[in-house]
């Protein structure tokens, strides 16, 4: 079979964070490849099928020009990934398709499936979609790749002959959803070599050009608001060794920067120990950075990952308030926030702080508590994002339960943009307008331009933050946000 792989178009001239079951427009100067696909990509490989990886997303392809590569690569099955704020435009990939050849089969794959609301509604408005894995995608896709009766698979919205959507309810371990991937090494080795690599770029770069690695799959923990923790358990990880073969494509396909996109890397920590003891041995020479929760930070891990060439970790903070944090389910406390922060910068690597504005129990104080312990701690890097209540997880439940939703557009839906909620003690508008007030304050600070001069380690982070400073202009005092 021939498959082509397609990350749709941005939107609104920006492009989309749809991996690993993440969603909305891109707050900096980035570009990450699209690393679900990469993983269908090699478990396709693994099966003997071809495939194609096309990059509409970050190559700023518009929908004539996906229609133009299926026609030139005219492929047997179209599978493309999409999120829940973006699910309707992203099915203008099925359509094209469809023009180019009724019988070229389409589907849809997200991590995060489960909150598209009333899938089978969707299909038949989207009369070009043929197939939804509900849940993880990738072995119902190859089950239907490979030629199974979709009847037989369950898991799985699909369109019989005469258009009509039925859902498959064999009732086994999973239920009704799609069966789980036990083993992440049955899925093969990420692809790399077929992507154009010299386009991927990330703020905390050292090096270019960038990839993405993930060495496991879900969280230790279940936050009300992430999608990861809800959807994607168990946490499974990788063996060492299936990471080590991807990494020596990585090297091959000439990529010198690798951000590992796990929930946090070091949970595992004999794994962790075990990867960084082996990139070492092979003399891969790759930076990299990583996410960690904070309470499995400790010394040994952190000078372990920094001589493998670690040189930033991101630590999820979300929120300074201690009530917020129990609300939220972090289990994590400030000092644990604090405390790894503080062993981070001690280590000689920077920091990211992740922030998330307008949880349940946020007030103009809490906000403003946040915000001056990210200043008094000093990350190197932070994000000030606004929560986005994704259907399915506690916290949207929470907000409809309440009758705090709004009834926002779904492709409006975005950390950047105004809350798709309303708290009657805080307006949107006062959680959008800190949220930006908050970028603009700590990034063109006097003192947090001269330490970050001071701090350069090369041209080409000197570079990057200058890119990125232009693009935070554009993005938090020019545009006008919905």
């Amino acid at each position: 079979m021939k498959v082509m792989l397609i990350d749709p178009p941005g939107f609104m001239g920006h492009a989309i964070g749809r991996i690993l079951g993440s969603f909305g427009t891109n707050k900096a100067d980035q570009a990450w490849p699209p690393y679900d696909l990469q993983v269908m990509a090699g478990y396709c490989r693994k099966n003997r099928h071809d495939f194609k990886i096309l990059d509409a997303n970050n190559l700023r392809l518009s929908y004539e020009d996906v229609y133009k590569e299926i026609k030139s690569y005219n492929p047997d099955w179209v599978i493309y990934l999409t999120c829940f704020p973006n699910f309707i435009l992203d099915a203008q990939i099925a359509s094209a398709a469809k023009r180019v050849s009724p019988y070229i089969k389409t589907a849809c794959m997200s991590l995060s499936i489960f909150s598209i609301r009333e899938p089978e509604t969707q299909m038949r408005k989207i009369v070009d979609l043929d197939y939804i894995p509900w849940g993880e995608p990738e072995i119902t896709l190859m089950k239907l790749i490979n030629g199974e009766e979709p009847k037989n698979i369950r898991g799985l919205y699909y369109r019989d002959s005469d258009g009509s959507v039925n859902f498959i309810r064999r009732i086994l371990w999973t239920g009704g959803e799609a069966e789980r991937v036990r083993n992440l090494d049955d899925l093969g080795v990420p692809v790399h070599s077929s992507l154009p690599v010299d386009i991927y770029k990330c703020p905390l770069s050292l090096n270019y050009p960038m990839a993405i690695v993930n060495c496991s799959r879900g969280c230790i923990n279940w936050c009300v608001h992430c999608q990861a923790g809800a959807f994607q358990k168990p946490l499974r990880y990788r063996s060492v060794d299936n990471v080590l073969e991807e990494l020596h494509e990585v090297r091959a396909s000439g990529i010198k920067e690798i951000k590992f996109y796990d929930c946090s890397l070091p949970t595992n920590k004999e794994f962790t120990e075990q990867l960084c003891k082996a990139m070492i041995e092979e003399k891969f020479n790759f930076t990299w950075n990583c996410n960690v929760r904070a309470e499995v930070v400790n010394e040994e891990i952190l000078m372990a990952m920094k001589e493998a060439g670690c040189h930033t970790i991101a630590v999820g903070c979300d929120s300074a308030n201690p009530q917020i944090l129990k609300n939220m389910r972090k289990n994590e406390t400030v000092e644990q926030i604090e405390k790894a922060v503080d062993l981070v910068k001690k280590s000689g690597m920077r920091v990211l702080m992740y922030l998330t504005f307008g949880l349940e129990g946020e007030t103009k104080e809490t906000m403003e508590e946040t915000y001056r312990f990210v200043k008094r701690l000093k990350p190197e890097f932070v994000t000030f994002g606004i929560v986005v209540p994704a259907p399915g997880t506690p916290f949207y439940d929470s907000l409809e339960r309440q009758g705090s939703l709004l009834g926002k557009d779904l492709e409006y839906q975005d950390p950047n943009a105004l809350p798709s909620f309303l708290y009657p003690h805080l307006p949107p508008d006062d959680i959008l307008n800190f949220t930006r007030a908050a970028y603009r304050n700590y990034y063109f600070s006097k003192g947090y331009i001269l330490s970050r001069l001071k701090g350069l380690r090369s041209s080409t982070e000197f570079k990057a933050g200058v890119e990125n400073a232009y693009k935070m202009v554009r993005r938090y005092v020019l545009e006008r946000v919905r």
